[in-house]
């Protein structure tokens, strides 16, 4: 996969406040956070927070609500930035999501928005889910984009500036509880519309 290499703390700054700036993006992110902050609440996510990859920190605000958050970014200059700009991170380091520089059971939550999306092989996405559930005591939230024929017809007609991989749910599930998760909770970024997805698992015990 390719990762987005910013060269500046500059340039992260430029990114997060261009990102969202249309009204359909700011709708958007709306709709992503509320889907966040209801799995948080209503399954009592707490405690030691990863936000890997951390980006410019979008979820940072939201995660510091429940707790100690981390953030790890494969981009130095990402993960420089929630240090220098945004100062919620307890921790922020340089490293990639398939090989995690912390020991086993060190977080509540892991927390990974938009990343698997990015992976294009299937031993790439277990080698992440592996790590997750190795680094994490109880859960694991990611997203990533389930089969649907209305948003990959979308992507054929408007060109788009990254590939996406879209998985059947047959292939989500073997590929995560092969990692040693159990999914409890999938729900649609916007149901019928859109191919995004936010997956709640838990981690060694049943949903």
């Amino acid at each position: 996969m390719a990762y987005k290499q910013w060269t500046s703390l500059d340039q992260v700054d430029h990114y997060a406040r261009t990102r969202y700036r249309h009204w359909d993006q700011r709708w958007l992110d709306r709709r992503e956070q509320s889907l966040v902050r209801e799995l948080f609440t209503r399954y009592g996510l707490r405690g030691q927070v990863l936000d890997a990859p951390v980006g410019y920190g979008r979820f940072q605000p939201l995660l510091a609500e429940f707790g100690a958050v981390h953030a790890l970014d494969f981009n130095f200059y990402a993960a420089l930035y929630q240090l220098k700009r945004l100062g919620l991170a307890r921790g922020s380091v340089t490293g990639a999501a398939e090989a995690l520089p912390f020991k086993g059971d060190s977080f509540d939550v892991v927390f990974s928005f938009r990343l698997l999306q990015h992976m294009h092989e299937p031993d790439e996405r277990r080698a992440i889910f592996r790590e997750f559930c190795r680094v994490s005591r109880q859960w694991v939230v990611v997203s990533l984009y389930l089969m649907s024929l209305g948003h990959r017809l979308h992507r054929r007609l408007v060109k788009q500036p990254s590939r996406i991989t879209m998985l059947t749910r047959r292939e989500m599930l073997a590929e995560a509880e092969g990692a040693g998760l159990t999914l409890v909770r999938i729900a649609s970024v916007l149901p019928g519309l859109h191919a995004h997805h936010v997956c709640l698992f838990s981690v060694g015990k049943a949903a």
